[in-house]
């Protein structure tokens, strides 16, 4: 067993400050950022700290929510131009896996998007070679875990898919709880909802250590304790949902993820990410409890629960106290039908199936599928 962090955690109001020790004098900076950083204010504080720190800088703003390789191959000749040395990526989860992407390329422009992103656990992707691209990682949102993962994920027609090795991991990133404030609801909603679903797919993963299972459970309690009162836009609680985030990326950065982002990574179609894995948890929960029970009856235990079928009720109850929508709610049937055999044999090859406690068949992630559209 082995745990890993690669990533400097600077955290706290005002961490952002931080900016202008990480950079030095005449060092070149790429800035990428999302259109509200730019809106409220914060891609101005990140200049003018590098301003302070004497560095050579530009900005690229309004980058996707849910970025495409045709957005990454966009993008790519600009930075080629103006040949950064650093990168700081502002924003969500998206804005720092499209710099992520964006730097895979940039120090390695031989390789293509085909031969180094995992389409399958049955063949093996091509690892990437030493990466030298410094990036510092700013979430804005609280849920993805980009900031300290291993992994980039990006959509290729309506699937997403990832390419993953510890040159990924951002070199530094900076928690200041100023900037998921601004979330809105279902942001704030979505977000945190991801965050649950990386604590307990990390702590039954068959790849969990104790280390990693320290950071899921508190990422875990915090989203079961908090989560409401950060949606509701308490400050405290979305301070503490923020750090969660992270705690849950640690985790599965070491214990990784299982058949939930399998299968919503192949219905990335449908809606946001972090909905889509809210929606499917319980089922893939029920389906893996069938047979690996134990896991969750111990993580029941940590979060001061009785059993597995108690931490199952939370997380339901969780749901339908945030209004997450049923599936059939936010897909037509006909559309759901004419992907389904699809998305289950992409699922079923999906690299995070090997990390799941149950080895499923393709039918049995059709018929989750199904339990999850018709429930």
């Amino acid at each position: 067993m082995t745990f890993f962090l690669k990533t400097t955690i600077l955290m706290g109001r005002g961490s952002l400050e931080n900016i202008k020790k990480l950079v030095s004098e005449g060092e070149r900076v790429l800035v990428f950022s999302s259109k509200s950083m730019d809106r409220l204010g914060f891609l101005k504080e990140v200049i003018d700290y590098l301003d302070e720190a004497g560095a050579t800088y530009e900005s690229i703003t309004g980058l996707p929510s849910e970025p495409s390789i045709e957005n990454v191959e966009e993008l790519l000749p600009k930075v080629k131009d103006f040949s950064p040395e650093t990168f700081i990526a502002l924003g969500g989860g998206s804005v720092i896996d499209i710099s992520k992407a964006l730097k895979v390329f940039y120090d390695a422009p031989e390789l293509d998007f085909d031969s180094v992103a995992i389409f399958s656990r049955f063949k093996k992707a091509q690892p990437l070679p030493k990466l030298k691209t410094k990036l510092i990682a700013v979430p804005s949102t609280s849920g993805a875990g980009s900031e300290v993962s291993a992994a980039t994920v990006i959509k290729k027609g309506d699937i997403k898919y990832t390419i993953v090795s510890p040159e990924l991991c951002p070199n530094y990133a900076i928690l200041d709880p100023r900037l998921p404030e601004n979330m809105p609801r279902e942001v704030a909603r979505n977000s945190g909802l991801d965050v649950l679903v990386h604590a307990i797919e990390a702590y039954v993963s068959k790849a969990s250590t104790p280390f990693s299972d320290a950071m899921a459970v508190k990422a875990a309690r915090t989203i079961l304790e908090k989560l409401e009162d950060s949606v509701n836009g308490d400050p405290t609680a979305r301070e503490e949902v923020h750090y969660a985030a992270t705690m849950a990326g640690i985790a599965f950065l070491n214990g990784r993820l299982g058949l939930v982002h399998a299968m919503s990574h192949k219905a990335a179609w449908i809606g946001p990410h972090g909905l889509i894995n809210a929606i499917l948890l319980p089922y893939v929960m029920e389906f893996n409890m069938e047979k690996a029970r134990e896991k969750y009856d111990a993580m029941a235990k940590e979060l001061g629960l009785s059993n597995a079928e108690e931490l199952l009720q939370k997380v339901k109850e969780l749901n339908e106290r945030l209004n997450v929508p049923k599936l059939s709610e936010i897909v037509s049937e006909e559309d759901f039908t004419s992907r389904l055999d699809e998305m289950s044999r992409k699922a079923y090859e999906d690299p995070l199936v090997n990390f799941n406690p149950v080895e499923p068949s393709v039918d049995d992630i059709k018929n989750i599928y199904l339990r999850a559209f018709h429930d």
